[in-house]
């Protein structure tokens, strides 16, 4: 039973346009969001504090909208990999990953036995209440999440290629705020170590058969250099950037 095929289109060359949930707490967001284009929708629980029940009602609109909902959680906790998996989500996005053991450890807690342990809930929302078997459920939903794990580190650069090689990992997500910190250069998008960091990463991608993806780049520019390396998992910003961004350009042409 198909649920959304976004990893299913990645895994046959597609790309994923995304954008990541800070101020939002109502489902018409995922329904926005949808309607405007966005392959997916992160829920950033890393950053910000967004309830339970407003990321249940998030998720399950991004569902029926037809845009694939994942969580992004503050650390590799398998507690809360499985809950949020179990909540609604099609995926996760974990930080800090710097090894293929750590790397190893999320695939695990996200996938379900044999090849990991995810949990098994009584019933699972992504079908959006249409009765199903526990069977039917762990084959469609095991065909649809993706596990994201966020490179942001020098030491998780040089491990790329041994975490893209972990089974279960789909996305290598260049995190290019938090990496531009960790190299000495915070904020410098245009720092051509940086971009060689990047390229490391699209390379490691490639040589595995994994997914690369970007975030923290806000300039046309960039995201055009990011497209050329191959990153097809490309984060467009935060709902609060893009609101105050559009607010700001509608002020200015009204008042020209």
């Amino acid at each position: 039973m198909a649920i959304n095929g976004l990893k299913a289109r990645l895994a046959q060359g597609g790309s994923a346009v995304v954008v990541t949930l800070q101020l939002a707490r109502t489902g018409d967001v995922a329904r926005i969001m949808a309607q405007a284009g966005y392959d997916a929708l992160v829920l950033d629980r890393e950053h910000n504090l967004i309830g339970g029940d407003a990321a249940s009602e998030i998720m399950l609109a991004a569902l029926e909208s037809g845009i694939a909902p994942l969580m992004r959680l503050p650390d590799a906790q398998p507690g809360p990999i499985g809950q949020a998996l179990s909540a609604g989500a099609l995926g996760v996005m974990i930080p800090r990953i710097e090894d293929a053991a750590q790397a190893g450890e999320v695939a695990r807690a996200a996938r379900f036995a044999p090849e990991g342990r995810r949990p098994l809930p009584p019933m699972f929302p992504h079908f959006r209440r249409r009765p199903i078997s526990q069977g039917d459920a762990v084959a469609a939903l095991a065909a649809e999440t993706l596990v994201v794990v966020i490179i942001e580190t020098r030491l998780a650069v040089e491990n790329a290629a041994a975490i893209a090689a972990v089974p279960g990992i789909d996305v290598l997500f260049l995190g290019a705020s938090d990496l531009s910190a960790d190299l000495g250069r915070p904020g410098m998008k245009e720092d051509p170590v940086l971009w060689e960091a990047a390229a490391r990463v699209a390379t490691a991608c490639r040589d595995a058969g994994k997914v690369p993806g970007i975030g923290g780049i806000t300039e046309e520019a960039h995201f055009a250099r990011a497209k050329e390396l191959g990153f097809r998992w490309i984060s467009a910003g935060h709902d609060a950037a893009l609101l105050q961004a559009a607010a700001a350009a509608k002020v200015k042409a009204i008042r020209a």
